[in-house]
């Protein structure tokens, strides 16, 4: 017996599904992947054998395993005594870090996940606006937070006469009331965007939407309806939450906002920022933040926000987001990766593309037409679940790690600062031969 397969059996009697989170469960291998170790752009499962990391933890290990330098940051926090609920000078330069990178980023408040960022700023948004309803749109993802956890995974609600798309919970235990105060719409579909904030005027608290949904693989804006969305939502009086706790860091300086041009009064980062230590922050214009407490009535704290680690560590990812020439290395190989890909699923005739920004993509395979990834059911309509089910299962077995977690929407998938190019030449010429079986299968 395997190494993983006597770890599962013996987790299953402890944890449901064998994994201390469900998110963990890989569908591919029917169990969670075990690791002993990792470093750079390589994990180790427990029976020792390497990947080629890919899944990069949900995005979350943007600065690849074992990095030096967060180590070193590490280190320091042990030194400090690795103490939570106080704050130091350390926090004050990461909120100034945040306030040069981030157009928005006026004011700044810690916490320790994406979910609680995002569960708060719909909080500050209903309580400066003194507002319910939240709109927000068809396939994107916002933690899990049932006050906007509808629509994600692939579902596609039906519409009514002005567009709205019904509510469908993503997790079973969300009270029906919560859908009372929360509406859908197609992204990038402006004409339905428009009709809704008219059918609701003077009830609307925010907008909420991922600039790039990389929970539908790489579905991005357009960038004429992202302006237009923020002409409105200043007319209206409505709070613009950009939910980027996928795309920030993981993009040039400024991330979305700065790629699109478009500043929201609200945006929410996790991930990437910690480098793979649990930290978050909610950003925001000085007028809107100033609601939260101790100024305001709008609380938002926690025992374990900002804690030491943590903050030293996202401050050396910051500081190495900044340096000259750190965006030209993502920037590379994202070009030969998703230029490569492309290329090999023309040359075996694999019906899709790939399409990434940053350091993350989706593979949309059975989607021919690329200007349907800016409207999730058109992509829908042809998204092969089987094709993506079988590149995943012969990834694996090549020593390719990308996640399956079952979902009926594009994944998404990346790339650390670690990866080299050497990497991305494994993984072409490991893909060149995974396509031609892929080919021969469908």
């Amino acid at each position: 017996m395997s190494k993983l397969q006597e770890i599962y059996d013996e987790a299953r009697q402890y944890f449901i599904g064998g994994a201390s989170a469900g998110g963990r469960f890989n569908s591919t291998l029917q169990q969670p992947l075990y690791l002993k170790s990792a470093s750079g752009s390589r994990i180790i499962d427990a029976d020792g054998k390497a990947y080629i990391d890919y899944h990069t933890g949900s995005g979350a290990a943007f600065f690849g395993h074992n990095h030096p330098r967060l180590r070193e940051a590490a280190e320091k926090a042990m030194d400090m005594g690795f103490f939570m609920n106080f704050e130091t000078e350390y926090h004050k330069e990461l909120a100034k870090l945040f306030h040069e990178f981030f157009p928005c980023a006026e004011r700044v408040r810690f916490s320790n996940s994406g979910t609680e960022v995002t569960m708060a700023a719909v909080r500050v948004a209903r309580a400066y606006t003194g507002k319910d309803i939240v709109i927000r749109f068809e396939g994107h993802f916002h933690g899990m937070n049932e006050l906007v956890w509808y629509n994600h995974n692939g579902a596609r609600g039906k519409k009514n006469d002005i567009g709205e798309v019904e509510n469908i919970s993503d997790t079973a235990g969300t009270p029906q009331c919560f859908s009372e105060v929360i509406r859908n719409v197609e992204y990038n579909d402006l004409e339905s965007f428009e009709r809704c904030v008219e059918a609701h005027k003077g009830q609307i608290a925010g907008v909420l939407l991922e600039p790039v949904s990389f929970n539908c693989g790489c579905y991005p804006a357009q960038k004429a309806f992202l302006e237009k969305v923020r002409e409105i939502c200043s007319r209206e009086g409505i709070v613009l939450i950009f939910d980027e706790v996928i795309t920030g860091l993981r993009m040039r300086p400024g991330s979305a906002q700065a790629y699109y041009g478009v500043t929201p009064d609200l945006a929410t980062f996790a991930k990437a920022i910690g480098g793979g230590f649990p930290i978050a922050a909610l950003c925001g214009k000085k007028e809107v933040m100033e609601v939260l407490n101790p100024l305001g009535r709008t609380i938002m704290s926690g025992t374990y926000t900002g804690a030491l680690m943590p903050v030293l560590t996202s401050i050396e990812c910051m500081k190495m987001a900044m340096e000259p020439d750190f965006y030209d290395h993502i920037d590379a190989l994202a070009d030969t990766l998703y230029g490569g890909m492309n290329a090999l699923m023309k040359k075996h005739g694999i019906p899709g593309h790939v399409r990434g920004i940053g350091a993350r993509f989706g593979i949309y395979f059975g989607v021919e037409n690329p200007e349907d990834d800016y409207n999730w059911r058109k992509a829908g309509d042809s998204y092969r679940c089987d094709m993506t089910k079988s590149f995943l299962i012969k990834s694996l077995r090549d020593g390719l790690y990308m996640h399956d977690c079952g979902q009926a929407a594009p994944a998404h998938y990346g790339f650390s600062v670690q990866h080299t190019m050497e990497d991305i030449e494994i993984t072409l010429n490991k893909f060149d031969k995974i396509f031609k079986e892929m080919k021969e299968e469908f």
